[in-house]
């Protein structure tokens, strides 16, 4: 008989035992625990949603992404063009296989981190009559299932734009098709043998969440270090050799656009001589090189994926005894915003979830756009590029307005403002009980995602005063001004979360991971952004110009949203219950 909690939900354990341990021994448990997963929870977070939030979603995916699609086809279309002229069209091909690679790699990280080791099923799934292969592997198929839409948002309209171009037949779209599906597979298991290897070997104290949170920290910046490092280290070469390359045409360019990826190549290869047996040869590769890697990964997993996770649950605790004296120093009133403050700021951090997927994407950013610049070869470094044009007479207004759409997309891709009432969870209701006004409370939920907004500016504006030579100057009056747009997508955060909280969940994972509210809050940051910055440079705003209009609009968009947040927003909190 199954058991329901509170919320009268199945339980975990008992819904994976009836649908993997009780079923017919015969059938596979690896497809059987991961379908179970995703019934039981590993879902897009729309389920319990309201109707807004659901027809936000079925526009973002029948509009945005649609629209997205279309115009990498047209650019990919484009650039066909060009490379026609030289017999090097197919490295588009390559280029679209490798850098979708290199995105699920990156990306799925975050998730497998996630799903293999933060998930709370573990606990579920240990005791159950199933070896660690079988539940690394159906884990593994759930983070596949979810990147392909990462994947057929980049791949597929690269495919479509390449086939029609150049009149390719049915067997190409075919050829296509099998690669889409083969896709992810050896950019997700080389992420997982990465995260496995680090999570062995940092999960050895029982304080478990500092040594999870370092491997993950680890697990991301060592993964885009090996991806940028040996990128550049097998694709380096002087412009003598790329221009003969070049010059050979018949897509000689194929390999080295690859990167790190064999895949590319091969995939590559398999499209444009579909039609041939080199075609049937590479597409074989490719799936036989993706059969071994998933192999490699259930074996390694068998050995080492078991270790890593028993005794996640376990915590460790400083005990400790205070005199009267230090209890007196240390219980001193202070401010109630600042102690919520740093109440919110201490569980962000604490918590391997919410660093991982709300606190660390502030100083991810930063990482992603200098980082493959430091190891450019020296034909083709940027850097001095980027110095350049940064020190450029008269661009100072354009750079301010750069700083203003960088502040919104960083603010809007941050999920600590949009997931600051869904983390609350079921114990909302403790909130109403506690001696502070609800405008003290959510002054304290935006807070956080302002000041770790501010860090990301402040990185970003150091690295191009030290590496880009950007004038101090200006630096300064950047970090004096780029505050008010993450201020105001903090709060829209928060507004947003507050009008559609996810406050039923059972594992924090659900409150961030799979909370809408980002997605919202993205597009509220990503608009206004996309709007300064075609205007300044439609516009050829200088200094002052960008000064006079943006201060007083952004300025005005503060007051208006932190005007609803301290009167609806009030309103709102104290009509939602836990």
């Amino acid at each position: 008989m199954k058991r329901k909690n509170e919320a009268g939900k199945i339980e975990t354990a008992d819904v994976i035992s009836t649908y993997v341990y009780r079923r017919n021994p015969i059938r596979n448990k690896t497809i059987l625990l991961a379908r179970t997963l995703i019934r039981n929870g590993e879902n897009r977070g729309l389920q319990g949603s309201s109707l807004f939030a659901r027809i936000s979603v079925a526009l973002a995916f029948l509009i945005m992404i649609p629209a997205f699609m279309i115009g990498i086809g047209y650019f990919v279309s484009a650039l066909i063009d060009g490379l026609r002229q030289f017999g090097q069209e197919g490295v588009v091909l390559s280029w679209g296989i490798t850098v979708n690679s290199a995105v699920i790699f990156l990306f799925g990280i975050f998730y497998i981190i996630s799903t293999f080791y933060f998930s709370p099923d573990v606990e579920f799934l240990l005791p159950l009559p199933l070896r660690p292969k079988q539940i690394l592997g159906a884990k593994f198929l759930v983070v596949t299932l979810y990147e392909y839409l990462t994947s057929a948002v980049i791949y597929l309209p690269m495919l479509i734009a390449y086939g029609v171009r150049m009149g390719s037949g049915l067997l190409y779209y075919l050829y296509g098709l099998i690669l889409f599906f083969l896709m992810p597979i050896t950019p997700l298991a080389a992420a997982s043998v990465l995260v496995m290897l680090i999570m062995r070997f940092t999960n050895l104290s029982r304080h478990k969440d500092a040594f999870k949170i370092l491997g993950g920290v680890l697990a991301i910046f060592l993964g885009l270090g090996i991806n940028v490092v040996l990128r550049n280290v097998m694709g380096t070469m002087s412009q003598e050799q790329l221009m003969e390359l070049i010059q050979q045409g018949n897509n000689s360019l194929i390999g080295v656009a690859s990167g790190i990826f064999p895949t590319g190549k091969w995939g590559a290869e398999a499209l444009i001589n579909s039609s041939g047996i080199a075609g049937s040869g590479n597409l074989l590769l490719f799936a036989g090189f993706s059969v071994a890697v998933y192999a490699i990964l259930l074996w390694l997993g068998e050995a080492i994926y078991l270790r890593g996770v028993v005794g996640l649950s376990e915590t460790g605790s400083k005990r400790s005894k205070m005199n009267q004296r230090e209890l007196e120093k240390s219980a001193v009133k202070g401010s109630v915003v600042r102690t919520y403050t740093i109440v919110e700021l201490k569980l962000l951090f604490r918590t391997p979830v919410y660093f991982v997927n709300c606190v660390i994407i502030n100083f991810i950013w930063p990482v992603f756009f200098v980082f493959p610049l430091l190891f450019q070869g020296k034909e083709a470094n940027v850097i001095y590029e980027l110095t350049g044009q940064l020190n450029k007479p008269g661009i100072e207004g354009m750079i301010l307005a750069g700083s203003f759409a960088l502040a919104l997309f960083l603010g809007g891709t941050n999920a600590v403002a949009p997931t600051a009432i869904s983390r609350e969870g079921q114990e909302l209701f403790v909130k109403k009980y506690l001696p502070v006004s609800y405008k003290q409370q959510l002054t304290a939920k935006v807070l956080p995602g302002f000041i770790l907004g501010l860090v990301a500016i402040f990185i970003m504006v150091v690295v191009a005063v030290f590496l880009f030579r950007m004038s101090l100057w200006l630096g300064l009056l950047i970090l004096a001004t780029a505050w008010l747009p993450i201020l105001f997508t903090c709060c829209t955060g928060v507004l947003i979360d507050l009008y559609n909280p996810r406050l039923d969940w059972d594992n924090e994972q659900k409150a961030v991971k799979q909370n809408m509210n980002v997605l919202y809050n993205m597009i509220v940051g990503i608009l206004p952004a996309i709007v300064t910055i075609g205007a300044a440079i439609g516009f050829r705003w200088n200094l002052t110009e960008s000064v006079i209009i943006l201060v007083p609009v952004y300025g005005l968009l503060n007051f208006l949203a932190c005007k609803l947040l301290y009167t609806q927003g009030v309103k709102r909190f104290g009509q939602l219950e836990g």
